[in-house]
Parts: structure tokens; C-alpha cells; sequence
């Protein structure tokens, strides 16, 4: 590594690093990666269980939409992305029935797109929601979306940033939902193959300790394998380091200092929140599922289970294809609580949720049971949390969080995808682009 000067340090080898890292090296530069995980993709993480037929996700799972950055990636790789069809159903303390839950929600969201909307919270709109068609139930149901899909306290999360994110979801035909049963990794390395040749070279085990840096100089201190610090010094940096660690208190495991401080970038942290996600993805014998029925329909095609459930309000089957594996979605309060839990004790629960609302005897949830998977992302000292939103208050948070400094440091990851995007695999490949151009254009002559 001595021999290599790069032109460019890129901190973590998320999406958006690498994502970054493959347009750079393709305009001429030189770039070093230093990630301090053993493996690139940051909050995508895939695992292949032996003998089963698709890739079990941890992480990222769904492509929301057809964006252009995923989707040029899954058409150059010869990826299968499959499109979610099926049936959701509703689960309460008695049966699973018929699900109106989306229906309730887009009246809500329809509401919320009246010009003039100042910048309320969620929980505070609805309260002051005043119409005669939207009913108690429809605003229940619309806070415990808000929970679900953005992770979001509803009290904290921006209106209009809800706004926006619809807006930008309807450009890319965002009610449509993709997997990749391959595995997510696969599309990780079609970026990482996008690197040029010598010019990119990626460190892993690599645990940043320190940021120096003054315009047109940064030296890194980092421990490679967790041994001897290194000193490794470029023109120009950038991070891609997840809100949660740019938030987390110094003395954190995983935070990285920098010196001075970002202390330009401390009102668009305050105005900016960590979305908190456990999810358990739980592999079965067969789709015991597909043998019940609700209101004399079968759950064969069934896509989502909605509930109230404490713990896992959310379960999702991989349809249309017939895969025995159901993952437990807890977001937000439920995340935040369960997430003091160790990893077993965790799927634990998740099986006593699934029982709850499948309304199934735990004991044969269990011998149906073949593995449970976790990942706890807010306990992950490289990502302490699963993805971001915007604050009440927080307009134009994101882009000033992306906002370069001096020309030096630079600023990629969902966080700072300001195009409504965030919280996203392809938000955060679209941040790195657009870093990778802002690093280039602030070169010398071009």
C-alpha cells in the first residue's frame, strides 16, 4: 500500500463508496477504499444457506421502484429481479382477514399533498386532520405505516419530507416492488467490478481513528486489522460514513474523530434521525402458510401480513415465487426495544410474534423452523442504525449535509441524498455519483 498515492481516500465501502470509487477511478483518479468491515456493501448483507434455493437478505432486501441506478446494474449483470406480486392480509387478536391497510394509508397520503402544508410533523398533521372520509382507523393505520416502511417516530418525521419522497417514488414507478433472489450481493459486485484497474484499490479491515484535515489536505489514521496505526494522506476525501456514527458521541466503538470538527455540518445532524430496524428472516421445512385461509382465501399468494403485534407488526413471504421463508419486520419502538436483546433471544421472540399472528401454537412454528437469521443494525458499530429521515424543521437537511467543505472533505451515503431518495440502496449509489462528479469538477482545470 506504501506505493500507492491515491488522489482520493474514500471512507467505507458501502454502495456509495464503491459506487463513487468506479466513477473515479474511471475518470483518471487514484482512489483508495478503507473499510473497517471484512467484507464491501455496508448495510447490504446477503447470506446463502446451503441447499436453499434463493439468497436470504439481512440487510437491504427490496428494489423500491425502477431506478435507474439499480436497475442499469441488473441488466448489466444478467440479475434476476423479480417483481413482488401477491395478496396482503391483516392479522388481529381473533383471525386474518381481508386487508384494506393500503387503502386507509393513500387516503391519508392523499390528504397530505395539499400545497401549502407547513412543516408539521406526521403525528401533528393527523391530529389536525379534519376530514369527514378519514376516519381514527385511516390515521392508525397511516402512523403505522410511517413506523413500518420509514422506521419514523410519526411526533419526529417531516411532512414534507414524506412529500417529497412520494413525489420522487412516483418518477420511478415506486408502487412496483423488486427482489433479487440471487442476493443483493450480487448487484454490490457489479459496482465493485466497475473499479479501474490500478487506480482503485479497496482496504478492508480498516478501522478509521482519526480524520486530520485542511483544505487541500487529509491524513487518515487508520489500524489495519486492528493492529499498528497507519497514516494514509490524499488531496481530497470522502466520507460515506452512515448518520448514525456522524451522530454517535466520540467515545463510541466505530465513530471516526475528525479534526477540527465538522461543526459546519452540526445543524443539518440536529435536524436529521436514525431509523431503527430488527428484522429476522426465519427459513422453514415448507410454506405452512400456503395451507391456510382467510375468509375462505388461501394465503398461498400472500405478500404481507399486517398486525398490531407488539414486537413484529410486519411479516412478508417471498411471492409470487414458493420459497418456505417469511421475514419479521420490528421498526422503530419495537426495533429500539428489542435491540437491547441478545441475537437468540431476538428470534425468540420473533417465532413467538410469528405464532401471534399467524395464530399458530408456538411448539409448531418451531418444528416447522429450519434457521433463524438477524443482524442487530443499531448494535452494528459501523452503521448503528438501518436508514434515515428528515426531521420536522429539517428542509434542505440532506443537501446541506452533502454540501462539500473546502473542497477537501466531501459527503456521500443515503443520508445525504437530497432528490427524496433516502433510506434507499439506490439513493445511496446515486450519492456517490453525484460526490464522484463533485470531486472531479473540483479538480484543477476541469
Amino acid at each position: 500500500m506504501e506505493a500507492f498515492q491515491p488522489d482520493v481516500l474514500i471512507i467505507g465501502a458501502g454502495v456509495a463508496g464503491v459506487a463513487a470509487a468506479g466513477k473515479l477511478s474511471q475518470a483518471g483518479l487514484r482512489v483508495l477504499v478503507v473499510e473497517a468491515r471484512d467484507r464491501i456493501g455496508g448495510r447490504v448483507l446477503t447470506i446463502h444457506p446451503s441447499g436453499f434455493q434463493t439468497a436470504v437478505e439481512l440487510g437491504a432486501e427490496f428494489v423500491h421502484g425502477r431506478p435507474p441506478e439499480s436497475f442499469e446494474l441488473i441488466k448489466s449483470s444478467g440479475l434476476h429481479a423479480v417483481k413482488v406480486e401477491g395478496q396482503p392480509f391483516c392479522s388481529n387478536e381473533q383471525v386474518i382477514g381481508k386487508c384494506d391497510f393500503w387503502g386507509r394509508i393513500e387516503k391519508v397520503l392523499d390528504a397530505m399533498k395539499n400545497e401549502g402544508l407547513p412543516d408539521l410533523s406526521f403525528d401533528a398533521f393527523v391530529k389536525q386532520l379534519r376530514d369527514p372520509e378519514i376516519s381514527e382507523e385511516d390515521k392508525s393505520a397511516a402512523c403505522m405505516y410511517v413506523r413500518g416502511f420509514h422506521a419514523a417516530h410519526p411526533e419526529e418525521i417531516s411532512v414534507q419530507s414524506l412529500i417529497e419522497g412520494i413525489k420522487a417514488e412516483e418518477e420511478i414507478e415506486g408502487d412496483s416492488q423488486f427482489r433479487l433472489p440471487q442476493g443483493y450481493d450480487r448487484l454490490v459486485a457489479t459496482l465493485a467490478q466497475k473499479l479501474s484497474g490500478e487506480r482503485a484499490k479497496t482496504q478492508l479491515n480498516a478501522v478509521v481513528a482519526r480524520v486530520r484535515w485542511k483544505a487541500g489536505s487529509v491524513q487518515l489514521e487508520i489500524i489495519p486489522n486492528h493492529n499498528t496505526q497507519v497514516t494514509l494522506s490524499a488531496p481530497r476525501l470522502l466520507s460515506t460514513l452512515p448518520l448514525g456514527l456522524l451522530q454517535a458521541p466520540d467515545n463510541r466503538s466505530g465513530v471516526v474523530n475528525f479534526d477540527p470538527p465538522l461543526s459546519s455540518k452540526a445543524k443539518s445532524l440536529s435536524r436529521l434521525r436514525v431509523g431503527h430496524v430488527i428484522r429476522v428472516s426465519m427459513v422453514f421445512r415448507k410454506r405452512f402458510w400456503a395451507e391456510m385461509k382467510a375468509n375462505g382465501q388461501s394465503l398461498a399468494k400472500m405478500t404481507f401480513l399486517f398486525s398490531r403485534d407488539s414486537d413484529f407488526p410486519t411479516w412478508w413471504a417471498f411471492a409470487p415465487l414458493d420459497v418456505p421463508l417469511l421475514t419479521g419486520w420490528a421498526p422503530a419502538d419495537a426495533a429500539e426495544r428489542l435491540s437491547h436483546l441478545s441475537d437468540d433471544e431476538i428470534c425468540q421472540r420473533a417465532l413467538i410474534s410469528l405464532a401471534r399472528v399467524f395464530h399458530r401454537p408456538v411448539e409448531h412454528c418451531r418444528e416447522e423452523l429450519v434457521h433463524a437469521y438477524t443482524h442487530n443494525w443499531e448494535n452494528d458499530a459501523y452503521a448503528r442504525g438501518a436508514y434515515s429521515y428528515v426531521a420536522q424543521g429539517g428542509s434542505d437537511t440532506q443537501r446541506e449535509l452533502a454540501a462539500p467543505i473546502d473542497n477537501t472533505l466531501f459527503f456521500a451515503g443515503e443520508a445525504t441524498n437530497f432528490a427524496g431518495h433516502h433510506g434507499t440502496v439506490h439513493g445511496a449509489i446515486a450519492s456517490g455519483y453525484r460526490a464522484a462528479e463533485e470531486i472531479v469538477s473540483s479538480l484543477p482545470g476541469r
